[in-house]
């Protein structure tokens, strides 16, 4: 396999802004089946039952498993920051709860027995401490509720579908759920820093695109060079959070080892202009991801697909066939 390309010094590729800052990503509208489907992988079936509230079972959980725990999902879709988020989940987490003593009778009924020790809120993102000591709060007043099936000991807990690594990744194998990186955060010194202490292969870089640019009059090199270097540095954060995900990077990395072997063939051959090579080696990569690997997100295969041509600019094997003069 081809040596990777070095990491710039003191360059952490998960850097990211403050957190009250980040952007709520929008979960899309299938996130309760796809914690399910979570869920499934993890308990035998005769162990998990469910309570979805279009079957008449709004009680403040939509299921529970019989070693005693009960799950929520929650996932708003118009939270425009995490700020928002919180608030939310904060008011959905007090009006379920209300609900567990408002329906009791039913709840005795539907459970046939079980104790509830714990009360999983499932959620697509949380990154607030507060929400965990509400959810501690909230669970101290239901515990106050004196309800059969409320054990002493229970407790509230925020869930995220990371928590279930092993289900997540086979779940995401299919093509039900994707997985989700932060959004890459490239700034100015990033680019610098890479600039100033990478500079064989920015001198790499200048002489291929300066070949682009015989062939296409008008191009700024220093400036497509800029764009593929921090679309590199994008790409290498994708990658780098992607590893919690260890069976979908590997997808990834058969992908780029594929393309990239075929790379040297191609730079001996084609007569194509090095503009037309470019954009399509990107788009046929970036749709090469997404029909191979399925829990990858259109955003990060476009992501991977860019900067992972600016890194086959830089080292070899994609070359460019200099203009005959």
């Amino acid at each position: 396999m081809p040596q990777a390309l070095p990491r710039c010094a003191n360059f952490d590729p998960m850097e990211l802004d403050a957190t009250d800052s980040i952007t709520a990503k929008d979960p899309g509208d299938a996130f309760e089946d796809v914690f399910w489907s979570l869920l499934r992988r993890h308990y035998p079936p005769e162990q998990l039952v469910r309570l979805p509230a279009e079957m008449g079972g709004d009680y403040g959980i939509e299921g529970f498993s019989t070693d005693g725990i009960a799950y929520q999902c929650y996932a708003d879709r118009d939270s425009v920051t995490l700020r928002n988020r919180t608030d939310k989940q904060k008011q959905k987490l007090n009006t379920d709860t209300l609900k567990l003593q408002k329906n009791a009778a039913k709840l005795i009924d539907a459970l046939g027995g079980v104790v509830l020790h714990y009360y999983f809120l499932c959620v697509p993102q949380m990154h607030a401490a507060e929400l965990v000591a509400f959810a501690n709060a909230r669970a101290e007043h239901v515990r106050k509720y004196r309800l059969s099936f409320i054990a002493d000991d229970f407790a509230i807990r925020i869930k995220v579908p990371d928590d279930y690594p092993a289900e997540l990744e086979a779940v995401m194998q299919t093509g039900a759920a994707k997985a989700t990186v932060p959004t890459p955060a490239i700034r100015a010194e990033h680019l610098a820093l890479f600039t100033a202490e990478k500079p064989e292969l920015v001198e790499v870089m200048d002489g291929k695109l300066s070949v682009l640019a015989a062939r296409s009059p008008g191009v700024d090199v220093t400036l497509l060079r800029d764009i593929f270097i921090r679309d590199f540095l994008a790409k290498e954060q994708v990658m780098e959070a992607l590893k919690q995900w260890p069976e979908t990077w590997e997808r990834i990395e058969a992908r780029r080892a594929l393309r990239q072997g075929a790379l040297e063939l191609e730079s001996e051959l084609s007569p194509d202009n090095p503009n037309v090579r470019v954009l399509a080696l990107i788009d046929d990569y970036r749709r090469d991801l997404i029909g191979n690997v399925l829990a990858i997100r259109e955003e990060d295969a476009r992501r991977i697909a860019t900067g992972q041509t600016g890194e086959w600019i830089m080292l070899c094997p994609l070359r460019f066939r200099k203009t005959s003069t």
